[in-house]
């Protein structure tokens, strides 16, 4: 029985949820070494990898199943929109939104920036509201840059620019862009409230900027100067409450999804 647990749980049935293992397998992982594991795990910090083709698979599918549901969130949103033609993603790990996306077709052609750092230990596990509410700062950062674009490379992505965020700031980043995303990076392990002044010189009139929200995400003022509108989308965690992703613009938004009153009643 204990060897049986044992087994399910390296194949991610304890973690992911059954549609996990259908989802639509575009993002590739390379074959696992222990550099290559011990990278992820900086981010992927709540799987049980090794440097076997078990892991490699588990963490495939793990990634792959949460780019699927954040292409599912936002395909009505971005059947609305005209096409990007600068993107930047905030935070993207090794890449699996992005690949997904661009073999999806969602933005060919489009200028892809990325935006991440090198790190060496995670520190998620921070005060979500201080004041001012930093919870926490670019140093939660835990990256790695080498093995970023080895990953888009392995899956064939060739138009991208990265940039380190140890080299640059945020808001020195060669914007304006049409599209800003993160998943699990602004609004989740930052406080979207205290990068917002960070994020604005990026945006023109029209910017979309989409991302993923802490369970513990409050509302706050100043998000009442911007269109905003939530989605939900699914978690692939088992037996895990669908996340909110917030859409955020300043001009008007299509009808999608719920209001800021609906999202957050007083």
């Amino acid at each position: 029985m204990f060897l049986k647990a044992s087994l399910n749980r390296l194949r991610g049935r304890s973690i992911l949820d059954a549609k996990a293992s259908s989802a639509e397998q575009l993002f590739l992982a390379p074959p696992f070494t222990e550099e290559v594991v011990e990278a992820i795990r900086l981010i992927s910090t709540r799987l049980p990898l090794k440097a076997d083709e078990a892991s490699r698979g588990l963490w495939q599918r793990e990634s792959n199943a949460a780019a699927e549901a954040e292409y599912e969130a936002l395909l009505p949103l971005f059947e609305k929109v005209d096409k990007p033609k600068r993107v930047l993603e905030i935070g993207p790990g090794f890449g699996r939104s992005v690949v997904f996306f661009t073999k999806k077709g969602l933005w060919p052609g489009s200028e892809i920036n990325l935006y991440d750092a090198n790190g060496t230990s995670t520190k998620y596990k921070q005060k979500f509201y201080e004041h001012p509410p930093r919870w926490p700062d670019t140093s939660s950062f835990c990256g790695n840059l080498p093995l970023l674009r080895a990953m888009l490379d392995y899956n064939g992505v060739e138009e991208y620019e990265i940039f380190d965020a140890e080299q640059l700031p945020l808001a020195a980043l060669p914007g304006p862009y049409d599209l800003i995303y993160g998943f699990y990076s602004i609004g989740f392990h930052w406080s979207l409230e205290f990068y917002l002044d960070d994020l604005e010189p990026l945006f023109h009139e029209r910017t979309l900027l989409v991302c993923t929200l802490n369970k513990n995400f409050r509302s706050f003022p100043r998000l009442e100067q911007f269109s905003t509108r939530f989605l939900e989308c699914r978690e692939v965690k088992k037996n895990a409450h669908p996340l909110r992703l917030l859409l955020l613009s300043k001009g008007p938004l299509p009808e999608v999804g719920r209001s800021l009153a609906e999202a957050f009643p007083r």
